[in-house]
């Protein structure tokens, strides 16, 4: 008895030692990621335009002057098309150099993705109030979070090489950081631009966001 009692611990030890050997890999497929981004951009995407509320009207001159109201929205349409095309190219050039995945770069990526499903509503509102300092102001926000989570995201992927191929040279991991300093650097300067100018400000929320997706785009070919 005391023989079969020994045998049964030794091997329910066993078997929970074998527990935390098959759990050390905790990395996690980039795939589902990427995917799941894809997914989010494209219904942001699609959001901005259904804002756009077509009308009926009695005659060619009516048309004209809804049409003629219509044209800041169709104007922040444009633009926040831009900015979200330009914020998913530099997530996809990110993606490249990312070669596994973990808890905390799912949950980086969940609240990166967050706050992109925020732009449709923050475009809406600049839509109905350009006249107005908050409206930019609330929109620039928006944009700033975003890129400051793309910062920190590239911070922690790369801290160690943790989640990149561990030969990637440094001068492109520090050229991909200032790219994004730079970006959400100029959201906020365009944040406090918008109290004194807001055509000055949403000037610069898509040059800000312009000029980091062309740095990347460059970086990314220099690269290859």
């Amino acid at each position: 008895m005391r023989l079969f009692t020994l045998r049964f611990v030794n091997l329910f030890q066993g078997a929970r030692n074998t527990i935390p050997r098959e759990s050390e890999n905790t990395d996690i497929s980039n795939h589902r990621i990427d995917a799941l981004v894809d997914a989010f951009f494209a219904i942001a995407l699609t959001l901005l335009v259904l804002d756009i509320k077509t009308f009926h009207v009695d005659s060619d001159r009516e048309l004209t002057q809804h049409l003629i109201l219509l044209i800041p929205k169709f104007f922040t349409y444009f633009l926040s098309f831009a900015i979200l095309g330009l914020l998913w190219f530099e997530h996809q050039m990110v993606s490249h150099y990312v070669l596994r995945s973990d808890r905390t770069h799912i949950w980086l990526n969940l609240l990166f993705l967050m706050s992109i499903s925020m732009i449709p509503f923050s475009a809406s509102l600049l839509g109905e109030n350009i006249q107005h300092p908050s409206a930019t102001t609330f929109y620039g926000t928006n944009l700033l979070i975003v890129g400051v989570i793309q910062y920190l995201d590239w911070e922690y992927i790369t801290r160690k090489n943790r989640l990149i191929d561990e030969n990637l040279d440094r001068r492109l991991v520090r050229a991909v950081q200032k790219i994004f300093l730079f970006v959400p650097l100029t959201y906020a300067i365009a944040i406090e631009v918008s109290f004194f100018s807001i055509s000055l400000s949403l000037a610069l929320y898509s040059l800000g966001t312009f000029v980091g997706a062309l740095r990347m785009n460059a970086i990314f070919y220099q690269s290859h």
